[in-house]
């Protein structure tokens, strides 16, 4: 199998993108005749005698009649050994979304710019937009060269100099990793240059994420069938989860062992851990909280009443600030430049569920996320009655409020000895309360031991 690149393809509209990336897709053979077929009607139906590359790509009725990019447009092609994901980006300001909801899954981005033209505000916006999605590697291609005429009216390139200036010292602003090449995907000019500069950066990548071992899986739901819980999660890169692996359930900070996994996303875990949607499994550092440090953009007005999606959990907007947010409960996180597939989340306007907007993790501290400083409790003596009252008051003093193991939830251990049921309480790492007729034999540590006989 064939490893995947995924870059994008951004810049203003009517500059060259889908054009540049249909002759990618026609110099790598990617092109079906079926496709070529098709692509000549439309651009006949246009009034070109030629094919228009773009056609290739446009995959929409509606794209195609107005001849944009409205939605963003995957298309692959396998180049040498690997295979290259295409996100075309549309370029018109209203799609702004479109581009930056792309912009979150990659590392690499192909910039164009008109080189009759020159820099336009969309394609600061776009720049902005990689900038701010920590987008490394930049290959800015001045487009259509083959429109740069002299006054004899033969191509000449002189007049690009001015251009690349202008692009240098914008770029030089930012941190990005950048080339840029004068291009023409009409006559296929340096177009072989563009394939070089992808296929380097996917050899390195790809090399980078065979190296990474993180896991991060926001849980989607459970269920319980024939007295087994199955757990369903969203992982935020490809490998996936191993059997036997050991992890980490936040923000509840309670380790688990992955027992088995299924071909439909569904794990099952060896421990008895209270889980649900929202929660977040991984076995990297991460951060927790409800107060974050953020740069937040919007494609639509904010509205009174917003939402906020991260992962698998929506919590409600309290406050917003152009340097931070505040929501009604604590998610799961990291910086973008930590882990960027868990650095970002949306807006969503509570009342139409429009996407408004989106907001990035940045300069957020470690010390975020807690220490766990946990208590468990061993509730003894006294009727079952009384354990389970006693057992609810201590509950209503937490939050998070602790899971409660009674002696049948435990019931698999193999020692019938109470200080193996209370090593086992301390062992996960999160508020527990066991349910018990005796006292154990010497006190665990980290334990509170309640004796309901010795109770006023």
């Amino acid at each position: 199998m064939k490893s995947v690149f995924k870059f994008i393809c951004c810049g203003n509209v009517d500059d060259g993108k889908s054009t540049l990336i249909g002759r990618l897709l026609l110099d790598t053979n990617n092109v079906k005749k079926d496709q070529l077929e098709d692509a000549l009607k439309a651009s006949k139906k246009n009034g070109s005698d030629k094919i228009e590359l773009a056609m290739l790509l446009d995959g929409l009725l509606s794209e195609r009649e107005q001849q944009i990019t409205i939605d963003i447009a995957h298309r692959f092609f396998d180049y040498r050994d690997i295979r290259f994901h295409i996100l075309d980006c549309p370029g018109h300001e209203q799609y702004t979304k479109n581009m930056a909801i792309a912009a979150a899954e990659v590392n690499t981005a192909i910039v164009v710019i008109d080189s009759t033209k020159g820099i336009k505000p969309q394609t600061l916006k776009h720049i902005e937009i990689c900038n701010l999605f920590n987008i490394q590697n930049i290959l800015v291609c001045l487009t259509k060269t083959d429109l740069l005429k002299n006054d004899k009216g033969k191509n000449d390139l002189k007049e690009i100099k001015s251009l690349e200036e202008d692009v240098k010292n914008l770029l030089n602003n930012y941190t990005f990793n950048y080339e840029i090449v004068p291009v023409s995907a009409v006559t296929g000019f340096n177009t072989d240059y563009v394939l070089k500069f992808l296929y380097n950066f996917a050899i390195y990548q790809i090399e980078k994420q065979e190296k990474n071992q993180k896991q991060i899986l926001h849980i989607l739901n459970s269920k319980l069938f024939k007295n087994t819980r199955y757990y369903y999660a969203k992982s935020v890169f490809k490998n996936t989860i191993l059997e036997n692996e050991k992890l980490t359930v936040y923000p509840q900070n309670t380790p688990i062992t992955i027992t088995k996994q299924f071909d439909n996303g569904c794990f099952n875990i060896l421990e008895n851990v209270d889980i649900s949607k929202g929660d977040c499994i991984t076995n990297t550092p991460v951060l927790i909280s409800n107060k974050i440090s953020c740069k937040s953009i919007f494609f639509d007005k904010k509205t009174p009443s917003m939402l906020f999606k991260h992962g698998s959990s929506i919590k409600r907007v309290i406050q917003l600030t152009p340097s931070s947010l505040e929501l009604d409960g604590e998610i799961v996180f990291n910086n973008i430049e930590d882990v960027k597939q868990n650095g970002f989340g949306i807006f969503i306007d509570e009342v139409t569920k429009k996407t408004l907007g989106c907001a990035v993790f940045k300069n957020n501290q470690k010390e975020i996320l807690p220490k766990n400083t946990t208590v468990n409790y061993i509730i003894y003596g006294g009727t079952h009655l009384k354990r389970i009252e006693k057992a609810l008051e201590i509950k209503n003093q937490f939050q998070p409020a602790p899971f409660i193991l009674d002696e049948s939830d435990v019931s698999y251990l193999k020692s019938p000895e109470l200080i193996m049921l209370a090593e086992y309480i301390n062992g996960q790492g999160s508020s527990t309360i066991c349910l018990t007729e005796t006292a154990p034999k010497k006190r665990p540590n980290n334990c509170i031991l309640i004796n309901l006989n010795q109770e006023k």
